[in-house]
């Protein structure tokens, strides 16, 4: 009888597998799950989306640099607590950030590293970095190497510094400004209400779009991969053609070599019998010569 299923540690392995390998392994521990009646577990587990490249390059690095991604975790949560005690603390809270974002490139480096296409992830990685270590409900996700999707640039504004700062861009954040007198706004040109469903069906399209787009990646990296195997078997036999073709040529130079040797082998031959019938005539003759002087 099969061991039980341990969830955590089979879902380590899934996240730990190779990308393409991704929907195989889920698959089997869907199969394993259903097979010990764990419908609900089995349910949770197929939802879960092939990582992007990005995001796969996140959580090895996740698995392999826990301490880092939890001191950046950390780092997020000082900076909300800075910004709850206001312009009192412009200083630290400037600080805290320069510290975040010093982990954040450093981790960024190190992700980037597990993919195939540094420059081409690099981007990604950082943004979805930066949003899950700030987001409660994905940073346990990001420290257990665990994330599913890529996400965008994450937007903080802490106390007085104006804007996202050094979070976002890196660099000292301006001083503060004053607020202007407010007014009524003009109905000409005040924004149309935000429409929240319409956000999150374009963020879902947007998602989708770039998990097809990273699987085009890796299906034309297959391709790439299967033409340099094509080629070098074709080199490969080209070579061996060129080899069996110069033996074939020098077969071909050792066969008239032998006609040659067998034409004068020939000739020699029928001299040679014309030289031995004319020694047997000879002898013919001297004999026939002897038996006349022994009867005289």
């Amino acid at each position: 009888m099969a061991d039980p299923v341990e969830l955590e540690s089979r879902l380590d392995e899934l996240f730990t597998a190779p990308a393409g390998e991704f929907v195989k392994v889920r698959e089997a521990l869907v199969r394993d799950l259903k097979r010990e009646q764990r419908a609900d577990e089995a349910a949770d587990v197929h939802t879960l989306r092939r990582p992007t490249v990005a995001v796969w390059g996140i959580n090895q690095m996740a698995h392999g640099h826990g301490d880092r991604v939890a001191a950046l975790v950390e780092a997020g949560r000082e900076l909300e607590a800075l910004q709850q005690e206001g312009a009192g603390a412009r200083e630290e809270l400037r600080a805290a950030t320069r510290t975040r974002r010093a982990l954040l490139d450093q981790l960024t480096e190190v992700a980037a590293s597990y993919t195939e296409r540094p420059d081409t992830s690099r981007g990604a990685i950082a943004a979805t970095l930066d949003a899950a270590s700030l987001d409660p409900e994905l940073r346990d996700d990001l420290a257990r190497g665990r994330l599913t999707t890529e996400l965008s640039p994450a937007v903080r504004f802490f106390g007085d510094l104006g804007d996202a700062g050094d979070l976002a861009g890196g660099g000292d954040a301006p001083a503060p400004r004053r607020r202007a007198p407010a007014r009524a706004p003009r109905k000409s040109s005040a924004p149309p209400p935000r429409d929240d469903l319409a956000l999150r069906r374009a963020e879902t399209a947007l998602t989708d779009a770039r998990a097809r787009a990273a699987a085009t990646d890796d299906e034309l990296r297959d391709a790439e991969v299967e033409t340099r195997h094509a080629e070098d078997a074709l080199d490969a036999a080209h070579r061996r053609v060129a080899d069996l073709e110069a033996v074939l040529a020098d077969a071909r130079a050792d066969v008239k070599d032998l006609q040659r040797r067998a034409t004068e082998s020939k000739r020699a031959e029928t001299r040679a019998r014309a030289v031995q019938q004319r020694a047997r005539t000879a002898v013919d003759v001297a004999e026939r010569k002897v038996t006349e002087a022994k009867g005289t």
